[in-house]
C-alpha cells in the first residue's frame, strides 16, 4: 500500500465530494454518517499533508455560517488527489475536545446541566438525576452578540472576553470568555470582531441551543483498553 493510499481513504473522498455540494461541514459529515468531530480530524489531517486548507468557513452575525472547498479543495475534488503532491505524511493528532464541561444534571423542571454558582444550562438528552455528567459544546455552535435580542436559543448567558485569539482559517478568531465558573472558546470571524467592537474585557451576550451540548463519556466511564 502506498503512503497515498495510507492517508487518503474513501471517506475523504466522500467528504470532499459531499462538501462541495452541502457548503457546510455539519450537513456533510451527516450525509456521510460519521461525526463532525471526526470531519474535522479528516480535513485537518488532509490540509497537513497537502500543505494547505482545503475548506474555508465563513461565519457571521446571526448566521449559522457556510463552509466551502478551497481551490485546493475544488482541485482535488476535480481532478483527484493524486493531482496534488504529497508534503508530509505524518499522523496529525486528534484536535483536543474544546469546551468539554462537567456538571450535575437536574432533570426537572426541564433537563438542565448545573455547574455551580447559580448557572446552569438546558440541555437535550436524558439522564439521571443528581447524576454528573459530562458535555461538549462547539465552539462554532456559540452565537456572540452585543446585546440580547429574540432568540429560540435555551441558554443564554452573559460573559467577558478574555482575549482574542487566531482562530480556524485564515479570517477566523477565537474569543475566550468567561461567564462565572464557564470557561468557554467561540469562534468568530475577524468581520464580527471588527463590526461588534469586541476586544478584551468587553461584555457579550452567548446564545447557545439545548442541542448543541452533547453529552460525552466522563473519563471515568470511557472504556479501558483492551
Amino acid at each position: 500500500m502506498t503512503r497515498r493510499a495510507k492517508l487518503v481513504t474513501a471517506t475523504d473522498v466522500a467528504l470532499l465530494s459531499a462538501l462541495s455540494r452541502e457548503r457546510s461541514v455539519v450537513a456533510a459529515s451527516q450525509r456521510l454518517g460519521i461525526s463532525r468531530d471526526r470531519a474535522v480530524y479528516r480535513i485537518a489531517r488532509l490540509e497537513h499533508a497537502f500543505g494547505g486548507p482545503v475548506v474555508a468557513s465563513e461565519r457571521g452575525g446571526r448566521s449559522h455560517g457556510t463552509s466551502q472547498l478551497t481551490e485546493l479543495g475544488d482541485r482535488i475534488v476535480r481532478r483527484g488527489f493524486d493531482s496534488v503532491e504529497l508534503l508530509d505524511t505524518r499522523p496529525v493528532a486528534a484536535p483536543p475536545l474544546p469546551n468539554r464541561l462537567e456538571g450535575t444534571y437536574r432533570r426537572t423542571p426541564q433537563p438542565v446541566v448545573d455547574l455551580g454558582s447559580l448557572l446552569r444550562l438546558r440541555v437535550n438528552f436524558l439522564a439521571k438525576d443528581g447524576e454528573r455528567v459530562a458535555v461538549l459544546l462547539d465552539p462554532e455552535a456559540i452565537l456572540v452578540a452585543r446585546h440580547r435580542f429574540p432568540s429560540s436559543a435555551r441558554n443564554v448567558v452573559g460573559a467577558t472576553i478574555d482575549a482574542i485569539e487566531p482562530g480556524p482559517g485564515p479570517l477566523g478568531r477565537t474569543l475566550r470568555v468567561r461567564a462565572g465558573p464557564l470557561r468557554l472558546r467561540a469562534s468568530v470571524t475577524a468581520e464580527t470582531v471588527r463590526d461588534l467592537g469586541l476586544k478584551p474585557g468587553g461584555r457579550v451576550v452567548l446564545y447557545m441551543k439545548a442541542t448543541a451540548l452533547r453529552r460525552i463519556a466522563r473519563p471515568s466511564q470511557s472504556p479501558r483498553p483492551r
